[in-house]
Formats: C-alpha cells, structure tokens, sequence
C-alpha cells in the first residue's frame, strides 16, 4: 500500500515536518493556480530534496474558489483510494482558503482517509485534528440535490421526494438555518457550502 500525503503549501517548512512524521511515499501538493516566488521555490526544494525518495505531484487550483479546491482535492482522495493507497490531509501551509477547502475535502472523505494534520509553528508538533461530519440526512440530501438541478418549486419536491407539504417547509428552513441554501423567502438556491456537501 502506497502512502499518500494532500498537503497545502506556501514556505515549505511545515511539508518537510509532515513528511517526517507521516513518511508519505507520494505527496500531492494543492498549490494555487500562479504561484507566487515563495510557493514555487518550496515546491521545487521539495522536488529536490525528496526526488530519490518520493513522488512529488502539484494539484493547481483556485485560490478562492472554495468549491472547486474542494472537488480538486476529494478528486484526488478519491482516485488515490480507488487504487488502495492510504491517505491522510496536511494544511498547516498555504492561503487560508486553501487551508479550509482541503480540511472540508477531509470532512467530506472522513471515511477514506488516514487523517487531517497540522504542524504547529511552535513545538513543530503534529497536531491531529478532528474530522466533523458536513454530511446531511436522507431526505435533506436528495431535498437540497433536487434544488441544485433546478426543481426548486415546492409541489415538485413533494412529488419527488413523497413527503408532505410541511415536512418540505420545514426541511427548507432547517436547510436556509444550517447554510445550506441562501436564506432569502423569495429564492431556493444552495449557498456554496450546500454544492460542497454534495460532492
């Protein structure tokens, strides 16, 4: 079983920590789009220093996009499992949108990953941290998939989901409450955070 590492990064020095500790056979680093002179020169030291020893892969994303880290990095959680490696989430480094995309992506593949890692810049401990549960029950779940495809009309949710008129009601407004959808009486429309959990 290959050792998989998803790791954020800007200087370099809380990768080189989690390596130590976690002894990644490949390191998958999310990196923004354009890096700037600091992100690529730890990214080609990493590549330098580590070139005998382990395979380095640089997944470029968006660095405020939030929903697209997110589906970049359970993409990658995704197809590493597929081929039964181990993997495990390090976000001590990077822009804080990055840092919290790839913890969600964490959140979202609770199930298929090793962990969620953080140095911390102090003691250069590895921190683990705890792994939430975003995802939704039944009925909230294919209530809020039905939104995002467009069948936002309340009649066409009863029918679709077989539940009653106030059930949908109060579905909609724990929806509205818990941020999945935009709290606005006149729309139904899921908030970024609502496409998230879906992935």
């Amino acid at each position: 079983m290959v050792r998989v590492l998803i790791s954020t990064i800007y200087e370099g020095r809380a990768n080189k920590i989690a390596i130590k500790e976690l002894s990644p056979h490949k390191l998958i680093i999310v990196a923004n789009e354009k890096s700037d002179l600091t992100q690529h020169k730890a990214i080609s030291e990493l590549r330098e220093f580590y070139k005998d020893t382990m395979d380095i892969e640089v997944l470029r994303t968006s660095v405020y996009d939030i929903y697209k880290i997110v589906k970049d990095v359970i993409s990658k959680v995704d197809n590493e499992t597929k081929k039964g490696n181990e993997v495990a989430i390090h976000v001590s480094e990077g822009r804080k949108t990055l840092f919290l995309a790839t913890l969600f992506a964490a959140y979202l593949r609770k199930e298929k990953i090793k962990g969620a890692y953080y140095v911390i810049e102090e003691t250069s401990a590895l921190l683990s941290l705890p792994l939430l549960d975003l995802g939704l029950r039944d009925t909230k779940r294919k209530m809020l998939q039905e939104i995002i495809r467009g069948n936002d009309n309340i009649n066409k949710l009863i029918r679709k989901l077989r539940v009653k008129k106030t059930m949908v009601y109060t579905h909609i407004n724990d929806l509205k409450k818990e941020g999945y959808l935009i709290n606005d009486k006149r729309l139904l429309e899921p908030t970024d955070f609502g496409k998230i959990c879906l992935l």
